[in-house]
């Protein structure tokens, strides 16, 4: 049934262009497909690399704590083990226009529309991010280790994280899980911040399940680096967003565009040390507007459900529940609901903000 679907899809689609699309993600899942083989027949095996198997059954144990403490099933996903020849598994293509931070949005069957174009092969990913950077538009191409298919098929452990350190590997089976509890077509920003937050919460649980204070404590400090560092970020793709407001001609808007990106490292440098050591963001592509929309995506309303975890009385089930019927909301009202429980934990969170003196261009 299930490639029967898939060639159904194919014939849905009229541009050549999106029929390849459609078939090099066809292909690229079948290739994972052949590769599974079972973990439990890994686990028993002798010729299985003892890290290997170690590893798969810190999977099995990771799943049983989702499925007793964070109400979490994962209905035979990670139940396997595919082994693939690359450090990625797909490449995400994230764009804006020139002058916008808002990011553009292709939408598929099913899925709904989303903020970002996979593709199984990097050099595919870059083909089509040139293509789109000849139109003006910004682009950024960054690779996946993971991706859920919304319980079509039984996800694999995949080589791409299995080798990941034991408080990275959890939270990354807990955000595929949750994506497979919840998910809302068309609503990336709300379907990243749920799994993130999932995903943060959730270790943090494990890790005191497992009686390590010490690591909980050492995973909150590296947590609140980052988020401060994103909320820096933020701020100033909220300060190139009221440039791009301004009656500029494309000349002006251009120059200042440039103005304001290079202003941004320049006071990153200048305050590193409040950040921990974020450089990799300025040495992994040329910054543009398109690099703040997988940021936004995974962490913008992530207080939202901060706030909505607390109003569940830090109820798993009753949480769940709560996400769900904001999922069978329209779009505005979600949306109403999100901004007020964002609302709510920010005056709760007052004094996080970042608070740098920089001198930056006002609009």
């Amino acid at each position: 049934m299930r490639n029967i679907l898939v060639g159904v899809l194919l014939v849905m689609t009229g541009a050549c262009d999106t029929i390849g699309f459609y078939g090099q993600a066809a292909s690229g899942q079948w290739a994972i497909l052949r590769a599974k083989q079972p973990s439990e027949r890994l686990i028993a095996s002798p010729q299985t690399d003892p890290a290997l198997r170690a590893q798969l059954l810190q999977v099995a144990s990771l799943l049983s704590f989702a499925k007793e403490n964070l109400d979490l099933d994962s209905k035979n996903r990670y139940s396997s083990y595919a082994r693939i020849d690359r450090k990625y598994v797909v490449w995400n293509v994230f764009a804006t226009p020139e002058f916008s931070t808002h990011p553009i949005r292709w939408c598929y069957p099913i899925a709904g529309c989303a903020i970002y174009r996979g593709y199984f092969s990097q050099y595919n990913a870059e083909r089509y991010a040139r293509r789109l950077g000849v139109q003006r538009r910004d682009t950024v191409v960054g690779g996946v280790v993971a991706y859920s298919t919304l319980g079509w098929f039984d996800d694999p452990v995949l080589s791409t994280f299995v080798n990941w350190p034991d408080t990275d590997l959890a939270g990354l089976i807990f955000h595929e899980l949750a994506h497979g509890r919840v998910f809302v077509p068309g609503d990336t920003p709300f379907n990243e911040a749920f799994a993130s937050f999932v995903e943060r919460r959730g270790v943090v649980q494990w890790l005191r399940v497992e009686h390590a204070q010490a690591r909980v404590d050492e995973v909150l400090a590296r947590w609140k680096r980052l988020d401060r560092f994103v909320d820096y970020l933020l701020e100033w793709r909220d300060e190139l967003q009221r440039l791009y407001d301004q009656p500029y001609n494309a000349l002006a808007r251009r120059l200042l565009k440039a103005d304001l990106l290079a202003a941004m490292e320049r006071c990153y440098r200048a305050n590193a040390e409040r950040f921990g050591n974020q450089d990799w963001y300025f040495a992994s592509g040329s910054l543009n507007n398109a690099r703040f929309v997988p940021l936004a995506a995974y962490n913008e309303l992530r207080d939202s459900f901060e706030a909505l975890f607390a109003e569940s009385g830090e109820s798993w089930p009753q949480f769940h529940s709560k996400v769900a019927e904001l999922g069978r909301l329209k779009t505005d009202a979600r949306a109403e609901e999100m901004q007020r429980l964002g609302d709510s934990h920010r005056a709760d969170h007052a004094n996080d903000s970042v608070g740098l003196s920089c001198d930056t261009l006002v609009f």
